[in-house]
């Protein structure tokens, strides 16, 4: 009986240790206005994805955004201390319409530029 319980716990131990972190979608304006810096304003908080200084593990799996703002949305694991994206999941461009209509996101790109 004690090794069936040994056995058991184990097997959580080592279910738990794969268990990846949840991947988390978010949509808005992406912003590409420098060399080495993009970011996206969503209704909750300006998310930095790469900075001179930092980039975003798999950052390959964003999608090509022009310079400027771009209506979009990138998926991965975000630290919600520093409001950076840790790690890139993958990410897709949206209409401009889409995010033009988001009433939160003039209020998050208002927010942004200190109005």
């Amino acid at each position: 009986m004690k090794k069936a319980g040994i056995a058991a716990g184990a097997l959580v131990v080592a279910m738990s240790a794969v268990v990846p972190v949840h991947a988390e979608m978010r949509c808005g304006w992406i912003s590409n206005v420098m060399p080495s810096s993009l970011s996206i304003d969503d209704r909750d908080a300006t998310w930095s994805i790469a900075t001179i200084d930092r980039t975003a593990d798999d950052f390959e799996k964003m999608p090509d955004t022009n310079r400027g703002d771009t209506c979009g949305c990138v998926t991965g694991t975000t630290d919600k201390q520093s409001h950076r994206f840790t790690k890139i999941t993958g990410g897709k461009i949206l209409p401009a319409a889409t995010c033009q209509r988001d009433k939160s996101l003039a209020q998050a790109i208002a927010r942004r530029d200190g109005r």
